[in-house]
């Protein structure tokens, strides 16, 4: 209990800190929500791509998958980072290099990585539905891309939204390796308020509260949603 006592369970929170803390939560729901966003419209193309009649959308989009989700989240970020300006021309990378090339890059790797993910639970969501919706909005008089649109995506949302949910949850995690490419994040901060202060315990266990708030929200939005549009 004396060793609970004497640590310092707000040095996040002082002064020299504050702002350090602010702009690392900043910058982690900025990745979060920039990734959940992108790779929510990202992954419904590819879902579509998976599910096309034609093999050259099917196999390209298969292809991205299987190769996204091979490859892990951390050489995906290097890659971006490190590779891809490179690559480009002259002009384009000084304009790049002006701005904070880490972060964008890192959410570049954090949307394909999270739409391959996406995709399959969307993909599955859609194979879930009977295939008489689709004959019977085409026999209403539906195109192929209203059936999608009114018929059978709201439907395969309505089924997907507990694993998406459940993909948000690992989009926030997955923002702290943009650390290894500097992204002033939350857990590059905590990493530098732990080398200024000597605090481990009470700088980490800042950083694991913040986490595990954000699960605990995400799994009790789940669970409200399973009650509130149970599948049928």
């Amino acid at each position: 209990m004396d060793a609970l006592a004497s640590i310092d369970w707000g040095v996040m929170f002082r002064p020299e800190y504050r702002v350090m803390l602010l702009q690392g939560i900043r910058n982690t729901l900025a990745l979060t929500a920039g990734a959940i966003v992108g790779g929510l419209l990202l992954g419904m193309v590819v879902a579509f791509g998976r599910l096309a009649s034609s093999r050259w959308i099917r196999l390209p989009a298969t292809a991205y998958v299987e190769l996204v989700r091979t490859i892990p989240l951390l050489v995906h970020v290097m890659f971006w980072y490190f590779a891809v300006p490179e690559m480009l021309p002259d002009d384009v990378k000084r304009v790049l290099y002006r701005h904070d090339v880490g972060f964008y890059t890192s959410l570049v790797a954090l949307i394909l990585y999270a739409a391959a993910f996406i995709s399959e639970d969307i993909r599955s969501g859609i194979r879930g539905i009977a295939p008489g919706q689709a004959e019977a909005a085409h026999s209403l008089g539906f195109g192929f891309f209203d059936t999608f649109r009114l018929v059978i995506l709201p439907q395969a949302l309505r089924t997907t939204v507990p694993p998406l949910l459940g993909q948000a949850m690992n989009i926030t995690k997955n923002t702290t390796v943009a650390l290894m490419v500097g992204v002033g994040e939350l857990a590059f901060v905590t990493r530098a308020v732990n080398d200024a202060s000597f605090l481990s315990v009470g700088v980490y266990a800042f950083t694991t509260v913040f986490f595990l708030l954000i699960a605990i929200v995400l799994t009790a939005l789940g669970q409200w949603y399973q009650r509130r549009y149970p599948a049928r």
